[in-house]
């Protein structure tokens, strides 16, 4: 799990580095914050963690590029397609687990 949540992170992040260098930018200070913030850790506790990446971190993301001076169209795009990616993911992981559990007759 927290495989793809960093893959996640990661492809984010090059993305904002890229904006800020096409908008002449510097992200690191953006890109500290974003990397301080708790939801980047996973649990089967921590639910609240999945919802914030469900909805604050894409709207964050798409703020921040357009902050660095990319359109807000094109920064839904990028966000909406690489958060898509890791909600797939994240949703194939857990119904494996729940596969996984039931053939092993825990529940």
């Amino acid at each position: 799990m927290h495989q793809i949540l960093q893959s996640y992170q990661n492809h984010l992040f090059s993305k904002l580095r890229e904006a800020g260098k096409l908008a002449d930018l510097d992200p690191t200070p953006i890109l500290k914050k974003l990397s301080s913030l708790s939801c980047w850790t996973i649990s089967s506790s921590n639910w609240s963690s999945y919802a914030l990446i469900r909805v604050c971190l894409p709207r964050a993301f798409i703020d921040l590029f357009v902050d660095l001076s990319i359109p807000k169209q094109s920064a839904m795009k990028v966000v909406a397609a690489i958060h898509n990616n890791f909600i797939q993911k994240f949703r194939t992981r857990i119904w494996n687990l729940r596969t996984y559990d039931k053939v092993n007759g825990k529940m």
